[in-house]
């Protein structure tokens, strides 16, 4: 069994967004979650896994009352999925606080997670954070666990990369998910995965990850973007194309997070829109998947 929490399913921008009064941030503040979206992450419980670290990540795992961090499955190095992993260094002080003999080395030693991803994912994250590589190589705050020299195996789970580019010149500077566990396969493509090919993911998928994708207009039919913003949409999927991207790999069912602000869309709005579907979910802050 594979067990998904999702920590936030929000995109760039947290819901609500300090200072916008439209009616999704408005809600949000009123009700909190599921309006209200953290930064897109995800907690694998059976493996103690947390899939990318956007600044909100230690507010939404306290949320959930997760107690342990094994390791954290890194997508790409994106701000909103990058800006938060100093959560690395959260481990327990309780032995530190209570036995004079145990420091703070002797628990990172013994306690620390490990960073998974591939090496030109973590060199090019490496790249915007300098701190990095300091804070995993030199403090050693963390250890690394790069999947195209050898896949990770935890109990009967085993996890593979499926590395692309994030603007399609070559640089595969991001990467899918693919766990196995028996029969099960899940895929974790969790944004930005215009070029990512759905030829090189598996068949037979039992649940699929990917991106909302952004809408054009208003739920009443208002543009919402000029033609100046298309040039900063070009890499972006739409939502139409997401769902082509559903129906072409065909998985039993479908995850659809990333669920940005400027989509103009409330909790309320996707849990209606999702009644027309057959096998795709919204994601929401807390919703929890079984596989």
């Amino acid at each position: 069994m594979l067990t998904l929490t999702v920590l936030g399913s929000g995109g760039n921008s947290p819901i609500p967004t300090p200072t916008c009064r439209c009616r999704v941030c408005e809600r949000a503040r009123a009700e909190g979650v599921p309006h209200a979206r953290h930064g897109n992450s995800l907690y694998v419980e059976e493996l103690s896994a947390v899939v990318d670290a956007p600044e909100f990540v230690y507010e939404s795992l306290e949320r959930e009352g997760v107690d342990d961090l094994e390791y954290l499955f890194l997508t790409h190095w994106h701000p909103d999925h990058s800006a938060g992993l100093r959560v690395l260094q959260s481990r327990s002080g309780e032995r530190m606080f209570s036995e004079a003999e145990y420091g703070l080395v002797d628990a990172v030693r013994e306690t620390r997670p490990t960073l998974v991803t591939t090496r030109r994912v973590y060199e090019r994250t490496c790249e915007t954070y300098g701190a990095l590589r300091h804070f995993v190589e030199e403090v050693g705050f963390a250890g690394t666990h790069f999947l195209e020299e050898a896949p990770l195996t935890v109990g009967e789970t085993t996890v593979e990369a499926v590395p692309y580019s994030l603007s399609g010149d070559g640089d595969l500077d991001a990467t899918a998910f693919v766990l196995r566990q028996g029969e099960r396969t899940v895929v974790l493509a969790t944004d930005d995965a215009r070029h990512l090919e759905i030829e090189a993911l598996p068949e037979d998928v039992d649940l699929a990850v990917f991106e909302c994708g952004y809408f054009p207009e208003t739920p009443d039919g208002t543009p919402i973007f000029t033609d100046v913003d298309a040039a900063i949409l070009d890499d972006e999927l739409t939502h139409a194309e997401v769902l082509e991207r559903v129906e072409r790999l065909d998985p039993d069912g479908a995850l659809l997070t990333e669920i940005e602000h400027i989509y103009a869309r409330t909790h309320g709005d996707f849990r209606a829109l999702q009644a027309d579907y057959e096998r795709v979910t919204f994601a929401h802050d807390g919703l929890t998947v079984t596989v």
